[in-house]
């Protein structure tokens, strides 16, 4: 009797470290998982602050005439939407591009054209913000004064030559 005792209990001591082990996997589980959904969640800010830099580039150019038409808008949405990859539709885009007319109005053309300049660091990523921005200044008749002035702006900032930035304009007229 006292060996069935002794069974029992060891048996009891065994499930109770199971139990302990599976709850120990279980929060392991949990940590892992709340890290993934971290990491995804900083991804996706970087997807936005990237492409909001990239939509607040053409803004740039699409206000410098004092007004943000609806043409342009949607030359701005048709450009960004397929460069993201699915990862933000027309409905995001032009959230976007309203919060940086907010920010452009507020704080003006030229602190924006630097904080564009900062956020997108990488030479390709400032080379497409160029052509779309270009694109949208295209919009209504062709590049204006004051859109080239955006334009040039935006090159010095991002550092392409105005060489340089002649080819995108021609790229983005073709396109």
């Amino acid at each position: 009797m006292a060996d069935v005792k002794a069974e029992e209990i060891s048996g009891v001591g065994g499930l109770l470290q199971r139990m302990k082990a599976y709850q120990d996997a279980l929060a392991q589980e949990q940590t892992a998982r709340a890290h993934q959904e971290e990491e995804q969640a900083k991804a996706a800010q970087e997807v936005a602050t990237t492409f909001g830099a990239l939509v607040e580039a053409a803004t740039l150019v699409a206000m410098a005439d004092g007004q943000f038409s609806d043409a342009e808008s949607k030359r701005l949405t048709d450009r960004v939407v397929p460069l993201t990859g699915g990862r933000l539709d027309a409905t995001q885009v032009g959230a976007l591009a309203q919060e940086a007319a907010q920010r452009i109005q507020g704080e003006g053309a030229s602190a924006r054209t630097g904080a564009v300049a900062s956020t997108l660091s990488d030479d390709e990523l400032r080379r497409a913000a160029l052509l779309v921005a270009g694109a949208v200044g295209w919009t209504e008749g062709g590049i204006g004064q004051k859109e080239g002035l955006a334009l040039q702006a935006l090159a010095r900032a991002f550092g392409i030559s105005i060489e340089d930035m002649h080819k995108l304009l021609a790229e983005a007229h073709a396109g």
